[in-house]
């Protein structure tokens, strides 16, 4: 018996990364993943590390934007503006299980590759597709990425701010890795269907549609009250031990006690300001909304008193809802996320010995597992080929036609 998603290929067109690190993951749990790039210089992924990011990713001889997105699959290069490459791409498909990608319906159309012209050659293929805005619609081929289509577009960026700050920036592929969870619940989901019913289908995720799930507290009230979404400012937050403050040393420490009331006596005593409980401007949770104000102004005089390291012992011994605000290199060498294997450890052949960062669903019957590192460009074009049939003058000859790489 097969282990895991052994014996399930995917067949995945497309860039950037919330599409493809699906198969990364799917891959993780013993998938076929072929990733088709173009012939050239391939998926842009691949480069851009190298060029910086524009500063928002350090460069290193280790390409650890491509691995964390592409490794466990296959690379082949086709040209799919050529007829040959698509009649390669669509042999390829009439054997998979899974053909996801993120191109625009005007893409689709381009390269012979809707979901009808497919499912005839492949009746058991699942169709997964990934775009910025959705299917149908005016924006229906317009580009997106996560952070116009997730963040800005969704309202998310609109209410992550204070009000006399502009707008904070998205860290690089934050709504793409959201997404992917969708896309991903979404092939999984249709996979079983197939099992128990015999029938493949389509499966449609937008980074748009996602981030408007993702606001959901939020946008269901906008529906219900036909009023904006409440934006809480720091300095006025109702509940003042459901917000953030900074200590001596410039750090932060984010409080989250949302049941606020059963937690304020622990709290006034573990922050040595056992009078505040019972003060009649803070004792219940009227009266702090109320004075939220005052109240923020006294806890964070508090919290200015202390470093961060001397907070995080004493928020540590007493039972209260609370996070320091670590940056992402404290992170790796969190204990609580080493306990859970957030990290793996692996010899790359490459590179030698190296961590990275783990699928975060943890299957107790299919651990996920390093299958491959990323590939070369089209390292698996001849092998797969063969495999469709094209005997090696053919590849040859649509080698040196730029119809394949």
């Amino acid at each position: 018996m097969p282990k895991g998603l052994e014996g399930v290929r995917i067949v995945e067109v497309g860039g950037a990364v919330a599409m493809p690190i699906v198969g990364m993951l799917m891959g993780s749990w013993g998938a076929e993943v072929i990733h088709v790039e173009p012939t050239g210089s391939g998926d842009n992924q691949r480069h851009l590390l190298k060029q910086g990011m524009s500063g928002w990713a350090k460069p290193n001889k280790i390409n650890y934007l491509w691995e964390h997105v592409d490794r466990n699959k296959k690379s082949i290069a086709i040209n799919l503006k050529s007829d040959e490459g698509q009649q390669a791409l669509h042999r390829l498909i009439a054997g998979a299980d899974v053909f996801v990608n993120n191109l625009r319906p005007y893409e689709v159309g381009k390269f012979n590759l809707s979901y009808e012209t497919l499912q005839k050659a492949n009746p058991k293929l699942i169709y997964a597709n990934l775009t910025g805005y959705g299917q149908k619609g005016p924006e229906k081929n317009t580009g997106g990425y996560d952070s116009v289509a997730f963040w800005a577009r969704s309202g998310v960026m609109d209410l992550m701010h204070d009000i006399d700050s502009a707008p904070n920036i998205s860290r690089p592929a934050y709504g793409d890795h959201v997404t992917s969870l969708s896309l991903l619940s979404g092939i999984m989901s249709a996979l079983y269907m197939r099992e128990r019913t015999g029938e493949a289908q389509e499966v449609e995720v937008s980074l748009y549609n996602t981030a408007v799930w993702v606001l959901g507290f939020d946008v269901a009230g906008c529906l219900i009250t036909g009023e904006d979404a409440v934006r809480p400012q720091r300095k006025t937050m109702g509940n003042p031990i459901r917000n953030v403050y900074p200590t001596k040393d410039k750090r932060w420490i984010m409080l989250g006690m949302t049941n606020a009331q059963h937690y304020w006596p622990a709290f006034c005593a573990a922050v040595g300001h056992p009078e505040l409980e019972n003060d009649p401007r803070f004792a219940t949770y009227e009266d702090r909304a109320e004075h939220a104000f005052e109240l923020i102004r006294i806890i964070e005089d508090i919290f200015l008193t202390r470093p961060y390291a001397e907070w995080i012992d004493i928020l540590s011994a007493n039972k209260l809802v609370w996070s320091p605000v670590t940056t992402p290199l404290e992170v790796t060498r969190d204990e609580q996320a080493r306990a859970n294997d957030f990290f793996m450890k692996w010899d790359h052949p490459d590179y030698g010995p190296v961590e990275v960062v783990n699928n975060p669903i943890k299957l107790s019957k299919a651990p996920a597992k390093i299958t491959r590192k990323a590939p070369e460009l089209g390292e698996h074009t001849d092998e797969l080929m063969k495999e469709l049939g094209y005997d090696a003058q053919e590849i040859e000859a649509l080698k040196a036609a730029g119809k394949i790489g």
